[in-house]
């Protein structure tokens, strides 16, 4: 026989809930908090954000794509971080034509690189997550420019 449901058992499991959607909230945000506070020690004066955060939950080995403008007569800096200090972040900027621009592969996975375009471009970043320990991992990218 079941027993009816009473106002006490639904108070208990709101309030659980609640309790798990908070906290689950927190730590998001100290995640995101610690990743901005790392990914701003390489974009720093002269450089001025952008304005955007790319970021992506990745398992080791998958990728996330981004697309952005650059402008001609700019000079901008790339910067990449993840969360998990075991981990590499490949970044590689292609053109429209899908011709790489760019990767940080060649540079040691260096976290960050600063450039110019001659023309306007209309361009892909594909992120690339990979973790020795295979963890899942969060990732930010920031674009800034020079002022």
């Amino acid at each position: 026989m079941l027993l009816p449901y009473t106002n006490l058992q639904k108070m208990k499991t709101i309030y659980i809930f609640l309790l798990v959607l908070v906290s689950t909230a927190f730590t998001t945000l100290a995640q995101d908090n610690t990743l901005m506070k790392e990914c701003s020690k390489y974009l720093h004066s002269p450089f001025v954000s952008d304005g955007q955060e790319y970021k992506a939950e990745l398992n080791s080995g998958e990728s996330s794509e981004f697309h952005t403008t650059f402008y001609s007569g700019n000079h901008y800096r790339i910067a990449g971080v993840s969360n998990q200090k075991d981990s590499q972040l490949i970044f590689t900027i292609y053109d429209q034509e899908n011709r790489v621009l760019f990767t940080n592969i060649k540079y040691g996975s260096t976290p960050y690189w600063d450039f110019e375009f001659e023309s306007t471009l209309n361009c892909t970043i594909k992120v690339q997550y990979i973790s020795k320990a295979k963890k899942p991992g969060s990732i930010l990218l920031l674009i800034g420019f020079k002022q």
